[in-house]
């Protein structure tokens, strides 16, 4: 008779290999021949479970932790082959060529697996087809991922492959539009090591993701942001890269709800969205041009000034594409000719002298690139995109206005800088507003806009000086402020672009009626 603690052993092994995938819904008498074959081992960070050489005789599966599969390298180095989460079984192949271990298997942190003897799955395997087929379909789907990460290593960048393992992470959470944040777990040095790059370049890479605006990095959360990723996989996706395993899975388009008619308005709706972004970029740079020239958060600005010049220039490459219109292709000639001269201008050393030049050529630019969003909505021909170029109209004043305050600051243009400055905020609470009231069945809006009227009411306090010196203090809270707030502004644009294409009743933006553009 056995003892209450094996008893309680068999248990929690028989309950633990019925939550894995490949044993799942195996018979209970199965169930227990399988288990008088398991051991549960508890292993350390850093432990190995088996090296490459070691004689295989075991089919391994993680049930908590996280483990890694590699290769020792001549030179000494370490290449990660794979990272195995909870659910995944390893060690498999070699039980059906009985031989050695190939590569190596460590706990990245502390780890629970199980180690299931060769000779009590094969019997089990002889006793339920359906586990010797999903054996079958593990070891399909590994040589699928690595025929897929030789395809990636030799046809993609280190940063596609990064954001595709990015978007991977994501799995079915990530839609097309909002963001998903996902979680490295992994350090730096194992994960860049999982893409054959040094810690230093896989750094490079995520803050190339990031200045392209596709994510957002705090720590270890990462924030994808949906739609410029959807926008950036239809201008740039390679359907001989799209259609292989796990690239297919990590790179193809999430289908959101409707039909392919749907999408396509959704599509036409974020180009709406990508030519309005133009105008908070062209605000954006000057923003943060004014605090490099005043030596006031220097790295800060540095890095947006820097992320925006990259983000306005390949979009306005795409949107020339894009202008099949022929008065859009003209505007996209003109905002390129003017941007020429912008960029020559923000991209040399800040110079005092060179603020006053900023002010005309900024203003110039946003005039243009307004002109193009309008274009790009009219041309898109329904109320969704007539609403999204006005949502993008609110994301834009969020930076004029942090840019007409540093310029009255400066002395430069006072007068006419206040006044644009009293309107900017007359029309961005008009906007909200507006949009609040054509959007009222719109799930989850409402307090999001709401909440963007709070802080705008705390930027407005925060331009409010009462003397000379406290401008330093009152840039640098004015600057983070209008950060949070383009954030806030482009997650509600996110929104709109994914409401359905049409113009059914439950959602309350309006089919006619006067111009929603300011």
């Amino acid at each position: 008779m056995r003892d209450p603690l094996s008893n309680q052993i068999g248990r929690n092994l028989r309950r633990a290999l019925s939550e894995s995938p490949l044993f799942a819904e195996l018979a209970p008498s199965h169930l227990d021949e399988l288990a008088q074959g398991t051991c549960y081992v508890i292993y350390q960070k850093g432990q190995a479970i088996f090296h490459a050489g070691d004689q295989a005789t075991q089919l391994h599966v993680l049930v908590k932790g996280q483990v890694k599969l590699s290769l020792s390298c001549r030179n000494g180095n370490e290449r990660i082959l794979e990272l195995l989460e909870p659910g995944h079984s390893f060690g498999q192949a070699e039980l059906f060529v009985p031989g050695q271990y190939v590569v190596s298997a460590f706990a990245v942190k502390p780890s629970d697996v199980l180690a299931i003897r060769r000779d009590t799955l094969f019997r089990v395997m002889a006793l339920d087809a359906r586990i010797a087929r999903r054996v079958i379909e593990v070891l399909a789907q590994r040589q699928l991922e690595t025929e897929a990460d030789l395809v990636a290593q030799n046809s993609w960048s280190p940063g596609q492959r990064l954001l595709g393992y990015l978007i991977e992470l994501a799995g079915p959470l990530r839609q097309a539009q909002g963001e998903t944040t996902v979680t490295l777990d992994t350090s730096k040095k194992l994960l860049a090591s999982r893409f054959d790059m040094q810690p230093e370049t896989l750094s490079r890479n995520l803050r190339d993701l990031s200045e392209a605006g596709l994510i957002v990095v705090d720590h270890k959360q990462v924030r994808l942001r949906n739609s410029e990723i959807e926008r950036y996989l239809v201008a740039r996706g390679d359907p001989t890269l799209s259609d292989r395993g796990s690239l297919r899975r990590a790179c193809s388009r999430t289908p959101g709800p409707g039909s392919e008619a749907g999408n396509d308005a959704w599509s036409r709706a974020g180009w709406v969205n990508g030519a309005g972004r133009q105008r908070a970029l062209s605000q954006r740079m000057a923003k943060s041009w004014l605090m490099l020239e005043q030596g006031l958060l220097s790295r800060q600005s540095r890095t947006i000034l820097r992320q925006s010049v990259n983000l306005f220039d390949s979009r306005l490459r795409e949107l020339e594409i894009q202008a099949t219109d022929a008065d859009n292709a003209a505007t996209c000639a003109e905002l390129a000719r003017l941007w020429s001269r912008y960029r020559c201008l923000i991209e040399a050393p800040p110079s005092p002298g060179d603020a006053e030049k900023l002010f005309g050529i900024t203003e110039d630019v946003l005039e243009v690139a307004d002109l193009l969003a309008r274009g790009f909505a009219r041309s898109e021909g329904t109320a969704k995109g007539q609403l999204v170029n006005r949502a993008g109209r609110g994301r834009m004043l969020t930076q004029r206005a942090a840019k007409l305050f540093m310029f009255s600051q400066l002395g430069i243009r006072v007068d006419n800088c206040r006044s644009r400055l009293d309107e900017a905020n007359d029309e961005f609470l008009a906007t909200l507003q507006g949009l609040k009231a054509d959007t009222l069945a719109v799930p989850g809006l409402a307090p999001r806009l709401d909440s963007s009227v709070d802080v705008w009411k705390l930027f407005q306090s925060a331009m409010s000086l009462r003397s000379a010196g406290e401008f330093p203090q009152a840039a640098r809270k004015v600057f983070r402020i209008s950060e949070d707030l383009l954030n806030r502004m482009d997650a509600i644009i996110e929104i709109c672009v994914g409401l359905p294409g049409g113009s059914p009743p439950n959602v309350g933006y309006p089919t006619s009626g006067p111009a929603l553009i300011a």
